[in-house]
């Protein structure tokens, strides 16, 4: 025996709003889909115990509604099942194109094969993030952009399961996905609360579903469930665990920058590293050096590495010139408790021998990196040159013009707060020569008038490196490295010099015992200092915070040739044929090597204002999106009926549209004179105008070819005439939420 479902055709009725044709989703469809975006954004904050603050939750969340925004606007405009899918993917691409890689792509939006690069590369440093940091890590764009992708994913899997397999219940796989990540991390740190969340939306969700669930479902589910515990630890990069004797280390990331406050605020000092060396003056260790400055904050340029470039043998140092003295020295390291992958190494190296795993110099600032070594451990010997320009070397640098301007070294954001660039300009200003600048600057902040601090900066919620930093910093006068450093690098390039910030280890104390000197490096050597470049010497190191490190003297007189010395006193430069030209002139191509764009917001280490706005705009244009479809398919009608191409179908299609828009009935099944009837009960007003349109369409879909064409400007004002009868908020919800699109969504209620 067989059920046939017979349906009542509708008629047309003679009310202005009679009853609208059941072309929509049922309530329960888009209770559920709300309740299911709502679950994977709960299971998406549990998160949060891995990761600080919470601005990387806000911008998956704005990715992920994008993408269930883009669904569902397609299947307004399509029948088709599988067009809204590939229609989110290319979407969410062009969001975190916009995002990510704007300077890459055309027109903001649109990528290019270097957007796949930078993107590619975005991902890698993500990868190398997650593994180098703690918990709870600092979501760098690398990670922010991995979550991006997540989310997305896990949000399309249950748009699919809710609107197009029907199964509700299959949405505990993204869930469990989300929430297997702290869990696989580390157990312990998982936050029950928003498990409990999670579950309650995802029992309203079922509630909703009034089929029984089957079987095969649970039972999928509960596989999938399972496996997605027992594989997620396998894609999940091993999480940096502190092992050190004092319970945590220095940790220095992908970017050095980063932690480095609070590893200067630490109460005990952690033995960071030991080293002994054959000069007689202690040595700074950097760590890497951050070129791209993009106004919020500096981070370092990293390329693809070269397994070319390996540590055993460094080029020479870009712009230092053969006529400058240097001498080469060694000094011997033995790593304690730091963890992340960067090599401490004094500058410029030449070589380094005894370092286990894979280590590779940076093309930018010469620092070594490993992209799966940990530093921990590690004992080698470094050899370096001292490097001891003379002053009148070191003076005859000119600051750069405009035309020089273009590497990252010398790229400043658009806008830069007026007191930043008045000081410079006050306090070098008018000195002809970089060196003469340099100094300037660097005596400014150790006058006296500056307070070295480590605290009142982060009391009034100031602990970074931005240009609104700087312009509170300089008014404060008190702050500790970064500060000072980021401030002077700032002001240098301002000025004209190029000018990057490198981050390391101070000299540390030393301790003599039988003749040998041994220096402890401590956690509270940690430090930050500008790099300046000069012409013909290279990049030298300036100390512009009080009261740490040591000031460089780089007013070296070379010894005067004594006929009765012996021939080999003193060391004789090293003849080396290396380039004096400007500070980008040896690195490869970038965009060859597909580095990040100078100062973009792509590779920033906090995007968050940025990123921020940038998905807000995502999001209003989304929520515009279906005006402006209805806009253009209107365009389109009305371009019809002007050139006479089908007019009478076009003018009764939006006739019938607009009319819908404004909540009134307008089945497909009505006539035009039936529903101009309808319409002049109303609009009485415009009876004439209303048969006149109505005859035209009519004699027009008849008559032959040429004959009784309606024209715009009548479609256009009985359109007006509709608009008018009905109140302020109707009239709204019809440009922004135009019921036509809807009715275009042919949902099966059978379904």
């Amino acid at each position: 025996m067989s059920v046939i479902t017979t349906r009542k055709p509708q008629l047309a009725q003679p009310a202005v709003r009679g009853r609208r044709e059941r072309r929509i989703p049922p309530p329960t469809h888009w209770r559920r889909l709300l309740l299911a975006l709502a679950g994977v954004l709960a299971a998406y904050a549990s998160l949060h115990v891995l990761l600080q603050d919470v601005a990387w939750w806000f911008v998956g969340a704005g990715f992920a509604v994008l993408a269930l925004v883009a669904t569902t606007v397609t299947r307004l405009l399509t029948r088709r099942t599988w067009v809204p899918f590939p229609a989110a993917v290319v979407v969410t691409t062009l969001a975190v194109t916009a995002t990510f890689a704007p300077d890459t792509a055309a027109f903001v939006f649109f990528p290019t094969f270097e957007t796949g690069d930078r993107v590619n590369e975005i991902l890698t440093s993500g990868w190398e993030s997650i593994a180098d940091q703690r918990i709870p890590a600092v979501a760098d764009p690398g990670i922010v952009l991995l979550l991006v992708i997540t989310v997305v994913a896990c949000t399309l899997f249950a748009d699919a399961v809710v609107t197009v397999a029907k199964s509700p219940a299959l949405v505990a796989v993204p869930l469990l996905t989300l929430l297997s990540i702290p869990v696989a991390v580390r157990a312990e740190v998982a936050d029950a609360l928003w498990f409990v969340i999670t579950a309650v939306v995802y029992l309203a969700i079922l509630r909703l579903d009034r089929r029984r669930t089957s079987r095969p479902v649970l039972a999928l589910v509960g596989a999938a469930s399972i496996l997605g515990g027992l594989l997620t630890p396998g894609f999940l990069p091993g999480v940096q665990e502190d092992t050190g004797p004092l319970g945590g280390g220095v940790q220095t990331g992908i970017n050095p920058l980063i932690n480095l406050g609070e590893d200067l605020r630490r109460g005990d000092p952690v033995i960071a590293l030991s080293y002994q060396t054959t000069t007689d003056e202690p040595v700074y260790l950097r760590l890497g050096t951050l070129e791209q400055f993009n106004g919020r904050t500096w981070s370092p340029t990293l390329v693809p590495q070269d397994p070319e470039q390996t540590v055993a043998q460094f080029p020479q140092p870009p712009g230092l010139g053969y006529e400058v003295v240097r001498s080469e020295l060694t000094a011997d390291v033995s790593i304690g408790d730091i963890g992340g992958r960067w090599l401490p190494l004094p500058y410029p190296s030449v070589s380094v021998e005894g370092v286990t795993g894979g280590w590779y110099w940076e093309p930018e600032g010469l620092s070594a990196r490993s992209p799966d070594t940990a530093v921990r451990g590690q004992q080698y010997t470094v050899t370096f040159l001292d490097v001891q320009p003379t002053l009148e070397q070191v003076g005859e640098a000119l600051p750069f013009s405009a035309q020089d301007a273009g590497m990252p070294t010398t790229i400043l954001p658009a806008r830069i707060p007026d007191v930043i660039a008045e000081t410079a300009q006050q306090i070098a200003g008018d000195l002809p020569t970089s060196y003469e600048r340099a100094m300037a600057l660097q005596d400014f902040f150790t006058s006296g008038e500056f307070e070295y601090s480590t605290n009142a900066p982060v009391a009034g919620n100031y602990d970074g490196t931005g240009l609104e930093v700087i312009a509170r910093f300089l008014a404060e006068k008190s702050g500790y490295c970064v500060h000072y450093a980021s401030a002077m690098a700032v002001m240098a390039r301002i000025l004209g010099i190029p000018s990057r910030v490198a981050v390391g280890f101070q000299p540390g104390e030393p301790l003599s015992a039988q003749g040998i000197t041994n220096y402890t490096v401590t956690s509270h050597d940690l430090h930050a200092w500008p790099e300046l470049y000069f012409d013909g010497v290279g990049w030298l190191r300036f100390e512009p915070t009080p009261g740490r490190g040591e000031l460089p003297d780089y007013n070296y007189v070379p010894p005067v040739d004594d006929p009765a010395t012996p021939e080999d006193e003193g060391a004789a430069p090293t003849p080396a044929a290396t380039s004096t030209a400007g500070p980008g002139a040896e690195r490869p191509d970038e965009s060859d090597l597909g580095v990040p764009g100078a100062g973009g917001a792509a590779t920033s280490a906090n995007p968050t204002p940025f990123v921020l706005l940038g998905v807000g705009v995502l999001i209003a244009i989304a929520l515009v999106a279906p005006a402006a479809i209805r806009t253009v398919i209107r365009l389109r009608r009305e371009r019809s009926v002007r050139l006479g191409r089908d007019p009478a179908e076009a003018a009764w299609a939006e006739l019938r549209d607009t009319a819908r828009d404004h909540g009134w009935a307008a089945p497909d099944s009505e006539t035009p004179r039936d529903f101009a009837d309808r319409l002049a009960v109303v609009l009485s007003g415009e009876r004439e105008r209303i048969d006149g349109l109505r005859g035209d369409v009519e004699e027009s879909a008849f008559a032959p070819p040429g004959r009784g064409a309606p024209t715009v400007d009548e479609l256009r004002a009985v359109r007006r005439a509709i608009a008018r009868s009905v109140d302020p908020r109707d009239r709204i919800r019809a440009i922004v939420l135009p019921a036509s699109l809807l009715a275009r969504f042919r949902w099966d209620p059978e379904g």
